[in-house]
């Protein structure tokens, strides 16, 4: 009996102690995740596809991006998730006389057209709290340019269903109207590295996106650290 209940003791004075040692967990000011939404106007290069020998030409003209993305706090004003965006974006077809994709005969050398360009991206993203703030972004992942249809009569253009890979960063400023409401304007540069298959030695083979992004990012839940 009495072996027993020294045992007994000392097990409760283990987990005793274990308790002791294990920090509390407390709670932060900043949100445990974000829900971020923008509106972007953005410029682009264009791409030089040579599996079609053809030009993509986006003219440098300024057209609407969309996007959101969901992240993670993983410190105090620095957060990882996931994005993505979208555009519909005007562009003039060149190259030779290549018949549109559904087979009906017709063909384009020069035309003006649209493609869907739309990009999924792992996000970094450092920057929140009350007040103006500095924000900064750096993206990773893929774009794919899709659904190439000719202006004139809506046929479907060769050279679609591209996917590249892209990187991106941005530096701007927020303003927090709390530490879980912000508005931010972030200017950013993107580089697509298109294939180069097709393509002849000194042909540009990489599509250069240049965006001014205002997004609105809303905060939820609290982060819990270690004390």
């Amino acid at each position: 009996m009495r072996r027993f209940s020294f045992a007994m003791m000392m097990l409760l004075l283990i987990a005793s102690t274990a308790s002791a040692q294990r920090r509390p967990r407390g709670f932060t000011s900043d949100p445990d995740s974000w829900l971020s939404a923008g509106v972007a106007g953005i410029t682009g290069d264009g791409v030089n596809d040579g599996s079609t020998a053809s030009t993509w030409d986006f003219g440098n003209a300024m057209n609407w991006q969309y996007s959101i993305s969901l992240e993670k706090t993983v410190g105090s004003g620095t957060s990882l998730g996931l994005g993505g965006s979208y555009a519909r974006i005007p562009f003039v077809y060149r190259g030779p006389a290549v018949p549109v994709i559904n087979g009906s005969g017709a063909t384009c050398t020069s035309c003006e057209a649209h493609l869907d360009m739309t990009t999924v991206v792992a996000t970094l993203h450092i920057g929140a709290g009350s007040g103006f703030h500095q924000a900064i972004e750096v993206n990773g992942g893929i774009v794919s340019y899709a659904r190439l249809t000719s202006d004139s009569n809506g046929e479907r253009l060769a050279g679609g269903n591209n996917i590249d890979p892209v990187v991106s960063g941005g530096w701007g400023f927020g303003y927090g109207f709390d530490e879980r409401t912000q508005i931010e304007f972030v200017p950013e540069w993107s580089l697509a590295i298109h294939e180069r298959t097709g393509l002849s030695n000194g042909v540009r083979n990489t599509n250069i996106v240049r965006t001014l992004k205002l997004s609105f990012r809303m905060g939820f839940g609290a982060r819990s650290v270690r004390r």
